[in-house]
């Protein structure tokens, strides 16, 4: 997806410009495996920085090390590799990049007008490319970060539904051995972003054992799921098993926002489970969240979100535990609120078996992460990053 598509769709953008940061120690020691994103603008040009140590306290925006881009859309982690969807320049495509020995980033291959993407393991990834067409699906060695071929899923084409038909732009997620790929149904204008012309939702199920389609399972509860335009994954793997995927409500209903999910060992979506933002009195948007201990990690705000996305930006969001079992929410104590979580795909995020939230709350001059306590109801502050712009994303790399 595209930065104007993006912004197309009331400023979702929020660009993941990476201006990293260091803590008090020199990030520049070699052998770092923390890297932590900040944007210098909102939705201008940033920095990637590692650094050694787990940030702690006070940390630096910038080092001599830096990795400098121009347009970024958040970022993910695989083992000792970063990946981004956009070159350093800003082009459109699957950009890798690697620590050196001495600390600084390096860009390790590239694969040109790659959008949403999957990594499954060293040596299998997929990726949606509409320039190769729209209802294909490319696959690619992470490794060599070269292209091995492509599923065509012609066949699920209906002309007769809609004019725009596109599958995995929006989710492209993985559970034992099956790839999960949205079918998307829009509008040539459009293009799949807020311009669902079905009032339900469609998955294609592959087995990833030699990529042939299993079946398309569909379900009633929500009309959309994920928003395919930056490195927001916009799902996440629970500790249980099980699979869980969320609809943000980015088209315009903020009313109509959930979490559904697909059980550990089924391959259709739980008719007996959602999170609806509706239940909890509000209309929001869920775009981030962490499934541990049998609770949902979630943001959710004070107060109801315009569907003209008029108070994104407003400092409203509080972070929530929810029962899985039960809905129950308990507000997690001690942090600021904050705004809109945007494209960042670590706004909540576990490292070293810790649970840890962004915060970006400028009036307080917070804009880091706060790290959950042992009583799993309060959280501490872990590092603030000292500058006047914005962190958008934190993580840790295994050691090569």
């Amino acid at each position: 997806m595209t930065k104007s598509l993006f912004k197309l769709s009331a400023c979702f953008l929020a660009v993941t410009l990476l201006f990293t940061a260091c803590s008090d120690d020199d990030s520049s020691d070699a052998g770092g495996q923390y890297v932590i994103l900040t944007a210098i603008e909102k939705f201008g040009a940033g920095y990637i920085t590692n650094f050694k140590d787990q940030p702690t306290g006070t940390v630096a925006s910038v080092s001599s090390q830096s990795k400098s881009v121009t347009d970024a859309f958040g970022f993910r982690a695989y083992k000792n590799w970063l990946f981004s969807r956009t070159s350093p320049t800003g082009t459109t495509g699957l950009q890798r990049y690697t620590v050196t020995a001495d600390g600084s980033i390096q860009e390790d291959g590239f694969i040109a007008d790659a959008t949403q993407f999957l990594i499954v393991d060293d040596t299998h990834g997929y990726y949606q490319d509409e320039i190769r067409g729209t209802m294909k699906l490319q696959l690619f060695n992470p490794t060599t970060m070269q292209r091995t071929g492509e599923i065509d899923f012609a066949d699920l084409r209906k002309e007769e539904v809609a004019a725009y038909q596109v599958i995995g732009k929006h989710i492209l997620a993985a559970k034992e051995g099956k790839l999960y790929a949205s079918i998307t149904y829009g509008t040539t204008q459009g293009q799949g972003y807020g311009d669902d012309q079905i009032d339900h939702i469609e998955l294609a199920v592959i087995n990833m054992a030699d990529n042939k389609l299993d079946k398309v399972i569909t379900y009633d509860g929500v009309n959309a799921v994920g928003w395919g335009s930056s490195a927001n994954k916009m799902w996440t793997l629970g500790d249980d098993g099980a699979l869980y995927i969320y609809s943000p409500g980015l088209g315009g209903d903020f009313s109509k926002s959930a979490v559904i999910r697909i059980k550990k060992g089924a391959t259709e979506v739980d008719e007996d489970w959602i999170i609806r933002v509706t239940d909890y009195d509000v209309n929001s948007s869920i775009a981030i969240g962490l499934v541990r201990d049998g609770k949902l990690y979630i943001e959710l705000p004070s107060s109801s979100l315009n569907n003209d996305f008029s108070n994104f930006e407003a400092i409203i969001f509080d972070y929530y535990a929810i029962d899985i079992a039960t809905g129950e929410a308990t507000k997690i104590t001690g942090i600021p609120q904050h705004h809109y979580v945007w494209a960042n795909e670590q706004g909540i995020t576990e490292i070293d078996g810790r649970i840890y939230f962004w915060v970006h709350n400028p009036d307080e001059g917070v804009d880091g992460y706060y790290v959950l306590d042992n009583n799993g109801t309060s959280a501490t502050q872990a590092f603030n990053v000292d500058h006047d712009g914005f962190t958008w994303g934190f993580v840790k790399l295994q050691n090569n």
